[in-house]
Order: C-alpha cells, then sequence, then structure tokens
C-alpha cells in the first residue's frame, strides 16, 4: 500500500501549519510500515489548467498526476481563504484530468481522507469541496474527516493531543480501508 499526502497550501517553510500536519500525517504512516509521499504544492511549478495542453504536460504536471496514480489512499488537506481551498489546489486537482483514460479511470477504488483548518469553525466548507471534487473523480471519501479549528490546533507551539488523537484516527481508518 502506498500514500500520498496533498498539501494544497503553498507553505514553504516546515514549521507553517500545512507542513506540519503533513508531516505529522506521513509520521503516521511511516510509523505503520507504509509508503508515504508527500506532495507539496510549492515544491511544483503546476500551471493553470488547459485543456489544449494536457496533450504536452509539463514535467511537473506529469509527475503530480504520477503521484495520484501510483497511491492507494490519500489525505487532502487544505487551509481555507474566503470560505474555500486554495486555488491552487484546485487547479492542481483538475490536471487529474490527464487520468480519464486510465484503466480504472481518475481515482476509482481510491480512498480520500480530508483534513482542512481555518479560523472558527468554517473549516467544514473545505471538507465538503474536497467531498465533491474526490467523488466527481469516482475515489471514495472516508466517513471521518477532520475540520480543524486554528484557535485550538496548537498548544505550547506544538498541534494539541486532541488534534493529534483525531489525526492519528483518520491515518488508522485509511489503512484499514485497504485491508
Amino acid at each position: 500500500m502506498k500514500a500520498l499526502i496533498f498539501n494544497g497550501s503553498l507553505d514553504v517553510e516546515d514549521f507553517r501549519t500545512s507542513r506540519r500536519i503533513s508531516q505529522f500525517y506521513a509520521d503516521q504512516f511511516t510509523e505503520a510500515g507504509i509508503e508515504v509521499e508527500q506532495v507539496h504544492l510549492s515544491d511544483y511549478q503546476i500551471p493553470f489548467f488547459n485543456v489544449k495542453e494536457m496533450e504536452n504536460p509539463s514535467e511537473d504536471v506529469l509527475r503530480f498526476v504520477n503521484a495520484f496514480r501510483s497511491a492507494d489512499v490519500y489525505i487532502w488537506l487544505s487551509p481555507l481563504y474566503h470560505g474555500g481551498i486554495t486555488g491552487s489546489m484546485k487547479n492542481a486537482i483538475d490536471w487529474l484530468e490527464l487520468t480519464a483514460k486510465d484503466t480504472p479511470l481518475y481515482l476509482t477504488n481510491k480512498v480520500v481522507g480530508f483534513t482542512c483548518w481555518a479560523g472558527g469553525n468554517q473549516a467544514m466548507y473545505g471538507i465538503q469541496s474536497l467531498d465533491h471534487i474526490a467523488k466527481a473523480l469516482r475515489a471514495w471519501s472516508l466517513p471521518y474527516s477532520l475540520p480543524i479549528s486554528s484557535l485550538d490546533l496548537y498548544v505550547d507551539n506544538d498541534i494539541s493531543k486532541a488534534y493529534k488523537s483525531k489525526m492519528t484516527l483518520l491515518t488508522q481508518l485509511l489503512i484499514e480501508s485497504k485491508k
């Protein structure tokens, strides 16, 4: 089994929330003996999606799409900006159109867990958006997701014990989904 952690933020510094959450998930998979790949959009140069460019996609687009092809389970994570996931995340996902002729097509039979964070309790809007996108790509959405209130994510500059417990559960459920 292979897990992919898809970080929809463009943050590059390791101390940023997106990188810290992504690394926590990666550590959980690694500890369970699961191969894991982290896809941080800031590590890619994904152009605006254009159907005309599908015949000759860039190397970064191919690397991105192939990471999705090779994984069995995913965690998609994103901060919310103005009530939605990052535009760069949605744009990158649109490039998964390159998998439309795969067998099976798109993300069929893949399982996706979601994590979003926002000030207050608006993170659920991002979860709902990601859920709609995953289902349109024929993936299975894990029935457990993690909306995070960034106001109580950290205690003493570390992810709180409560959120670590919830993140561990999400990882375990993804692993169990493929057994």
